[in-house]
């Protein structure tokens, strides 16, 4: 080899040299190398708050609501579903929808069965005006069952029906045996949702629901345990709604507000007829608030039912 070949490899070798401890090819002792972190230490998920929040996030446009009318059509049609009345067991056994399983809403029946009810067909759950099935249908869902409320339930809504007659029936319908599997987290959560039911029969909070003449004491006692929450459309809560009401309105996306609620405050939730306030109290309490729903809602002078039936003013600012 000529010795200006032989200089020009060795001008290479250098520069390679130089080039690759520049980009850190040498390890430096005060260095380390960057590791992930253990399995162990990251962050868990929060199985029951990811499926409550999932409600909302993938709200669907019927609000898991059918309406009485639209339900007998399936029921008559002979449409395969899973049909849950959570009324009292001696109201069932005057008369319930044909098919119909009594599973009642305020003894713990939900919580004791949630394994057998189906999450391969649809669940229409009814009570008597639709609030109690309301948070029925919030909490099913978050249990990954496909579960919709019969509007107005049974007295409001089913019984207004023309040809009720042709889907009543005395006759009990036994609950099914086969289980589904329900994450022991969320099955948890929904024990500890309806033993807290449990605990408040009786009392103006029965069956997480509040009355109208409750929340004004509580207004004109100026507590600070509590926070009014609407969630009416916003355009109906600027012309008129309970005095230090905050909105949220109801449907997709409300999950986000949601969760930025104080936790150390019981939240009271209305809407216009108590339905859909109730299915937000559902969710909210799987989150871990107290939550309790107006009962009756925003209502009306005409009705005589909710806040504005019990006379109380509202305001706008």
């Amino acid at each position: 080899m000529n010795f200006k070949k032989l200089l020009v490899l060795l001008l290479c070798m250098a520069m390679v040299s130089m080039s690759f401890v520049a980009c850190g090819g040498g390890q430096q002792a005060d260095t380390p190398a960057v590791e992930n972190p253990p399995a162990d230490v990251q962050e868990e998920t929060n199985i029951v708050e990811e499926a409550a929040l999932a409600y909302f996030a993938n709200f669907p446009a019927d609000k898991h609501v059918i309406s009485p009318a639209d339900f007998l059509v399936k029921v008559g049609a002979g449409e395969e579903m899973f049909i849950m009345d959570i009324r009292s067991a001696e109201d069932y056994a005057a008369g319930h929808v044909k098919g119909a399983v009594n599973i009642p809403f305020g003894d713990g029946s939900v919580a004791k069965n949630i394994e057998v009810i189906p999450d391969d067909v649809p669940v229409y759950v009814y009570c008597y005006t639709g609030q109690t099935a309301s948070q029925t249908t919030a909490v099913l869902n978050i249990a990954g069952k496909p579960a919709y409320n019969v509007q107005s339930g049974f007295v409001n809504g089913l019984s207004k029906e023309a040809n009720i007659g042709d889907f009543l029936s005395t006759e009990a319908t036994p609950l099914p045996t086969e289980p589904y599997e329900v994450d022991d987290e969320i099955q948890a959560a929904i024990d500890n949702y309806f033993t807290t039911l449990v605990s408040y029969a009786g009392t103006p909070t029965a069956s997480q629901n509040i009355k109208a003449e409750t929340v004004k004491e509580i207004l004109d006692a100026e507590s600070d345990d509590y926070l009014i929450l609407s969630v009416r459309k916003a355009e109906d809560y600027a012309k008129g709604h309970i005095k230090g009401a905050v909105n949220i309105p109801f449907g997709a996306g409300m999950q986000t507000a949601l969760a930025e609620l104080p936790k150390d405050k019981k939240i009271i939730v209305y809407c216009y007829t108590g339905q859909t306030a109730s299915q937000t109290v559902g969710v909210l309490r799987m989150l871990g608030y107290e939550a309790y729903n107006l009962q009756g809602g925003m209502g009306s002078a005409e009705t005589k039912a909710g806040w504005l039936g019990a006379g109380f003013e509202t305001v706008t600012e």
